[in-house]
């Protein structure tokens, strides 16, 4: 990958020999395998700058390493995660996602507020939810012998995500095109008009929530108070938007990643069979191989990285599968390898360190088991190849599945 001046303008401080032509946000992948495919960055410089485009309206400084991505994560005085979504501009409001783009102490206290809810006690509560969200996606496809898995892993993820913020599961089809296209693809038009629809969704459910008994997340926020005054209207649908985007989008992205890998590697579908004890550290290093989630902040005040000056107001992304693939923290990054001890940053690091992660890795081992119980035996379609994309979550762009019918009992 080699450095070049571009015709876009770039800040007079960025070395024009740090300067990439590097497609993030949209970028296709067509080996299907974006991680193994980012970590080749590594062997060229330990950051670089993207200059502004359409999907990308501020440049970027990109971090390789997980040393500096997890500094920069835990790092609230130097940059700030104001304004990080975009959504603001996309929707045409000026309103901070909660709690995502808000810094401590006011992160704080939403934080404070939601953990509750991702209890121990409260995810067990969960589990028979997480069961049937499974199997009722394998009811329906189990006798076709087939099926494209990136949708059906939003759909095994939807009731447990409805369930915990008191979103309609019937609804739940019009959730997954909301991340679909607001997330998963680049046309700047279709993802305006998708971002106004989903934020109308969100007032409905505000609305159908506020000054009304009920039970979840949403219900519990927009009727809370802090300091006598409740949220408003613009708040709460921000921090609806965000328990979309961040829960279901997720781990359903991260379900076809799992699903992919066992459908290549029979012989790890046989070990975890056999062994469903080992099935949590299993999927543990799958978040770590196929991790998903790039973010960024803005810098607050002019900070040096590796020897050069990030500037005030310079955007910085932080891309968790290039920390997790980073060879200097984990060791042949490529393989998976259910023995290592070094964490990753798959949830990311510090104050904004996901409080979702506790559903994941409850869900995903549950995903697994029932899967491999049903299904034991299944592969990619022959003949398909398999391709992807990168941006704020990478993801397949689909992964057809065959297996065999299984018998009817007469």
């Amino acid at each position: 990958m080699r450095a070049f001046i571009v015709n876009s303008a770039f800040p007079a401080h960025v070395p024009p020999e740090l300067v990439l032509d590097v497609k993030w946000y949209g970028l296709e992948d067509a080996d299907g395998d974006p991680n193994a495919n980012l970590a080749k960055l590594h062997g060229g410089r330990e950051l670089f700058y993207i200059p502004k485009n359409d999907r990308n309206p501020y440049g970027t400084w990109v971090l390789t390493r997980y040393d500096d991505i997890q500094k920069v994560f835990g790092d609230t005085q130097n940059f700030t995660s104001n304004y990080i979504s975009g959504f603001s501009l996309l929707a045409g409001v000026d309103q901070l996602l909660i709690p995502v783009e808000l810094d401590p102490p006011d992160h704080t206290q939403y934080k404070t507020f939601l953990m509750p809810y991702f209890s121990r006690a409260r995810i067990l509560a969960l589990e028979p939810v997480m069961r049937q969200g499974v199997d009722s996606v394998i009811d329906e496809i189990i006798d076709s012998g087939e099926a494209d898995i990136v949708p059906c892993g939003y759909k095994m993820m939807a009731a447990v995500w409805c369930e915990l913020v008191g979103a309609p599961i019937e609804k739940s089809d019009l959730y997954i095109r909301f991340l679909f296209q607001v997330i998963h693809q680049y046309d700047p038009m279709i993802r305006f008009a998708c971002a106004r629809e989903m934020l109308d969704a969100m007032k409905d459910l505000y609305h159908a929530n506020k000054g009304k008994p009920g039970k979840g997340l949403i219900n519990a926020f927009v009727n809370r108070q802090v300091d006598g005054h409740s949220p408003s209207e613009a708040e709460c649908s921000g921090f609806i938007l965000f328990m979309f985007l961040a829960g279901m989008d997720t781990m359903g992205s991260s379900t076809a990643w799992i699903l992919r890998y066992l459908a290549q590697n029979p012989d790890r579908r046989q070990a975890l069979r056999d062994n469903p004890q080992s099935i949590p550290t299993f999927v543990e290093e799958m978040l770590r191989r196929y991790s998903i989630v790039s973010t960024n902040r803005f810098v607050k005040q002019d900070v040096v990285i590796r020897g050069v000056t990030l500037k005030k107001g310079d955007n910085v992304l932080l891309s968790t599968p290039m920390a997790c693939m980073d060879a200097e923290k984990f060791e042949c990054p490529q393989s998976v390898d259910t023995e290592r001890t070094a964490r990753h940053i798959a949830f990311g690091f510090g104050p904004h360190f996901c409080i979702g992660a506790a559903v994941a890795r409850a869900q995903l081992p549950i995903m697994v088991e029932t899967w491999l119980q049903r299904i034991p035996d299944f592969q990619v379609k022959p003949g398909v190849a398999l391709t992807a994309h990168v941006g704020d979550v990478i993801g397949l762009d689909a992964l057809p599945l065959v297996w065999p019918v299984p018998s009817k009992v007469v």
